[in-house]
């Protein structure tokens, strides 16, 4: 995948602030558009984790409504609210560091 941290085409992979930037430094260019494409690529498995957590909170609620599905739905509800967080907490990582790096001479 070239300029990506490792395993970052993953949605599961937690992305930190160090990470981040190593990434950015990688693309060795200070020009705005090349570090801004790197961050999109950086956001978008966070960005469809966070679409499919919605999906997943919206069939665990269904399977909840129909009261027999609900030993389904209830922990499909918990694992999207993880999924969420976890997402949120990436995109904050990869919006922390962009900024940070942009930022710096």
């Amino acid at each position: 995948m070239g300029l990506m941290p490792e395993g970052a085409g993953n949605p599961f992979t937690r992305l930190d602030k160090q990470s981040v930037i190593g990434t950015l430094k990688a693309t060795g260019s200070r020009d705005p558009d090349i570090l801004y494409a790197q961050k999109a690529k950086l956001l978008a498995p966070a960005k469809q984790l966070k679409i499919l957590a919605i999906f997943m909170v919206a069939v665990g609620a269904f399977f909840t409504i129909t009261v027999v599905l609900a030993i389904a739905g209830i922990p499909l509800i918990l694992f999207a609210w993880w999924t969420w967080r976890f997402s949120g907490k990436n995109i904050a990582a990869v919006e922390t560091a962009f900024a940070e790096y942009a930022a710096s001479p």
